[in-house]
């Protein structure tokens, strides 16, 4: 294999990040949760080898050639960046004398198991408002009667949390994740105590989740206090965020990579469509019906459809956007006459990446349309190979990729490719 060449961005196409922040450690027993595996490392090298290691990936496919390989993008913050927070909660192991008086496990699963990594409020890389607001949350809990989900005996109430706060404003949207609706006025008790104490809590809700699998929400969900959803501002644009709708978990970082689709995107041509699929609520459709573009927005989750349609009210560029409630793999008949033929497509898919099915007709349409550029950002470097390396018996070719260190101090990026024909 062929050596690779890797570059730092900076400059111009990444604002440099601040010198390092004094490091805090980990204060979770055994190691950590598997998360930050790089917090102690040098970050310059750790964030190049970790780039290298994923175009080796793209280069194992056959995908580099002549692609042009732009390099990684430094993180604009190197802790406190993460703005969301899913945390599970089970009973606390009985260890030493104030057992009692702490009856609340809430952290991350330990890597391989359902043991939860305690502590989490210590987390260097937690935005600071959504530290501070556990460390005072875990201390209502406890002097609550509320009682932490046991799924060996299938008993209690509170089974996760999830906290986000704006990145600007450091206002909170915290949802409970409960087995039902018993301990409601308890919670709600919880939530104003937060707010004497100084918490920023705008908006509180409650899902309801009975089932016994591993996914973290149910179906259900019951605002308690404040808003419906949670304001944030990104690009010049502003956002509603819903409590079970997808938003980047570090702001500063996704405006920068935003900022590059948009750019790639540039104005669009008179009549222009853009395909935006696994829109979510909508940050990248409304970026680019800001340039002219008549976009439609493709989305599973049927409440971010309906935080996207919101969003391009608020931002007065409804009448550019359509959103879709299906899955990707499901809408090809679904698309209207005047989306037929794109200029350029987005897709933004979870880790697991395209759906065979989606492959298929991504395939097809680029063969269709020769001249649209396609754009993939992805989180996961091995399943973008993978779709990349699919798209290329199209007849097309990877152009450009780059990386944003969107997950600082991990062992994880997100990747930006553009291919054409």
């Amino acid at each position: 294999m062929s050596p690779i060449k890797t570059q730092i961005q900076r400059g111009a196409r990444a604002r440099r990040a601040p010198a390092p922040q004094a490091d805090r450690g980990c204060r979770v027993e055994g190691g950590g949760c598997g998360s930050c595996v790089l917090v102690n490392s040098s970050y310059e090298p750790s964030l190049q080898a970790k780039f290298t290691k994923g175009l080796k990936h793209l280069e194992a496919a056959n995908l580099l050639g002549t692609a042009q390989i732009l390099g990684v993008n430094e993180a604009p913050r190197r802790l406190g960046y993460r703005t969301l927070v899913k945390l599970a909660v089970r009973p606390k192991a009985s260890v030493g004398r104030d057992a009692s008086m702490d009856r609340f496990a809430i952290g991350l699963f330990e890597p391989g198991s359902h043991v939860v990594m305690d502590q989490i409020e210590h987390c260097p890389i937690h935005a600071p408002a959504l530290r501070w607001m556990l460390r005072d949350l875990r201390r209502a809990l406890n002097e609550s009667p509320v009682q932490p989900w046991n799924e060996t005996t299938g008993q209690g109430d509170l089974r996760y949390l999830v906290a986000r706060s704006s990145h600007l404003t450091n206002e909170i949207m915290l949802t409970f994740v409960v087995r039902d609706t018993s301990q409601k006025a308890h919670l709600q008790k919880i939530v104003s105590r937060l707010k004497r104490e100084g918490h920023k809590v705008a908006s509180t809700q409650m899902n309801i989740n009975a089932e016994s699998g591993n996914a973290i929400f149910g179906e259900e969900t019951i605002r308690l206090t404040g808003n419906d959803r949670l304001r944030e501002r990104l690009c010049d644009l502003g956002f509603e965020v819903g409590p079970t709708a997808f938003f980047q978990v570090n702001p500063w970082q996704a405006a920068m990579m935003y900022r590059r689709v948009e750019q790639l995107a540039g104005l669009a041509s008179p009549g222009g469509v853009a395909w935006d699929l696994y829109c979510g609520i909508g940050q990248m459709s409304l970026m680019m019906a800001r340039q002219g573009f008549r976009v439609f927005g493709v989305e599973e989750n049927e409440a971010a459809v309906a935080d996207a349609a919101l969003n391009a009210k608020r931002n007065d560029l409804s009448e550019r956007t359509t959103f879709l409630a299906a899955r990707v793999e499901d809408s090809e008949t679904a698309f209207p006459a005047w989306a037929q033929k794109p200029e350029i497509i987005v897709v933004n898919p979870s880790r697991r990446g395209l759906h065979e099915g989606a492959r298929a007709h991504l395939a097809h349409v680029l063969r269709q349309n020769p001249d649209a550029r396609f754009i993939y950002v992805s989180c996961e470097v091995e399943t973008l190979a993978r779709d990349l390396a699919a798209l290329r018996h199209a007849g097309f070719r990877l152009r450009q990729v780059e990386a944003f260190d969107m997950f600082a101090h991990t062992d994880n990026l997100e990747w930006l490719a553009v291919m054409t024909s």
